[in-house]
């Protein structure tokens, strides 16, 4: 294993506990100054911001939010191998906007000389299967179905509405 996975997974590891604690002051210190983070305007569209307008918005965030699982994996799409950290089963800290979109999202590192340069969203991992919110949805409702809710019963169950016909 080369020395820049075992900095970049000992970061990640690192950039996890700091968030499980909230400790605003760690994450600081494990960004670098010159970074690329992304975050969530206010409409949800990703948007690329710089250090401190990373922590602040994660401060929110984590303000909002408690931690309660962390998973370690890897990307497999723009940033192979790189690592992943999950938090709250992929739900934190991006807004899904709607069903289209993967059901869970990681944050991926990259990190130069034990700084974070950049924290990317990240939807493909290694390990951890992601589906479509879609398809998550339908296949909560066809659990409920077997269970004996009818159609209409098991969609206002899972969306909360009655079916659209």
């Amino acid at each position: 294993m080369d020395t820049k996975e075992i900095k970049t997974t000992d970061i990640a590891i690192e950039f996890a506990k700091a968030t499980k604690r909230n400790d605003i002051e760690l994450l600081n210190s494990l960004l670098h100054d010159n970074g690329v983070f992304e975050i969530q305007d206010k409409e949800n569209e990703t948007i690329e911001v710089n250090k401190n307008e990373f922590l602040k918005w994660y401060k929110t965030k984590l303000d909002t939010t408690p931690i309660t699982k962390i998973t370690y994996d890897q990307c497999i799409y723009c940033c192979i191998g790189n690592s992943v950290v999950i938090f709250n089963d992929g739900t934190f800290p991006r807004t899904i906007k709607d069903s289209s979109e993967r059901s869970k999202t990681g944050i991926m590192i990259d990190a130069k000389d034990h700084k974070i340069t950049t924290l990317k969203f990240c939807f493909l991992f290694l390990q951890t299967e992601n589906k479509y919110k879609y398809e998550c949805t339908l296949h909560e409702k066809n659990e409920l179905e077997k269970q004996g809710l009818s159609f209409n019963e098991a969609w206002k169950q899972v969306k909360g509405v009655d079916p659209p016909f």
